[in-house]
């Protein structure tokens, strides 16, 4: 089952800077890491947990990650013209026409 990507995070091994890491949270806002601590470490409930993922958790992991990569922000937002005869159903991207309806 795959869970649907909110966010991903990128950070720098220590022990080795020529390694880096990706850290995901999911829309229901649970996390998972590809780092050896999230992979090998797992508590007696089954849960799972490393310092990137807390970092995400805490709300800080921008400030150590190297890039980041948000899914959620490329939806394009709906503008409502209620005085318009024809209404611009989406918000058109950088070096699109706009389409009236």
């Amino acid at each position: 089952m795959k869970k649907p990507i909110h966010k991903v995070w990128t950070f720098r091994s220590d022990s080795d800077p020529s390694t880096s890491y990706q850290t995901l949270q999911y829309t229901d806002g649970t996390t998972s890491c590809e780092c050896r601590g999230w992979t090998r470490r797992v508590a007696a409930d089954g849960s799972r947990s490393c310092k990137h993922t807390r970092w995400v958790d805490l709300g800080i992991a921008d400030r150590y990650c190297t890039a980041t990569h948000d899914y959620n922000e490329h939806k394009p937002q709906p503008i409502i013209n209620h005085h318009a005869h024809h209404q611009i159903k989406t918000a058109p991207r950088l070096g699109q026409r706009k389409f009236a309806v």
